[in-house]
């Protein structure tokens, strides 16, 4: 007997949630589609290829955390790159000064960031 493959989704994107109101989903078939509403949550802007590339460097979960708040700080200050990386983010998350400090050795070694001082 063929073992079935398991399927996965993202959280709160389950495709049959949509048969769940069957009037809405009438209606919304009848009129025109609407663009998507505009989000005010930010994202990270990590392209596909390199994320995969430094899965080989094995970096840890600081330092993901620690590319993930420069990404942010660089969309912040509207693309000025370099970035002055004093962020109070990290401390309520928990990673202090010298866990950052490693995190950003580990982004160095993988050629993920340059730092100068």
């Amino acid at each position: 007997m063929k073992k079935r493959r398991a399927k996965l989704y993202l959280v709160g994107q389950d495709p049959a949630d949509i048969f769940d109101d069957i009037d809405k989903l009438k209606s919304d078939l009848a009129s025109p589609p609407t663009r998507r509403e505009r989000t005010t949550e930010g994202f990270a802007r990590i392209p596909y290829d390199k994320a995969l590339a430094l899965y080989e460097h094995h970096l840890s979960s600081a330092a993901w955390t620690v590319l993930i708040e420069l990404d942010r700080l660089v969309l912040k200050r509207r693309g000025q790159n370099p970035v002055r990386f004093d962020s109070g983010r990290l401390n309520k998350v928990g990673i202090k000064t010298s866990r950052r400090a490693r995190a950003l050795c580990e982004l160095v070694a993988a050629g993920a960031i340059r730092v100068t001082l």
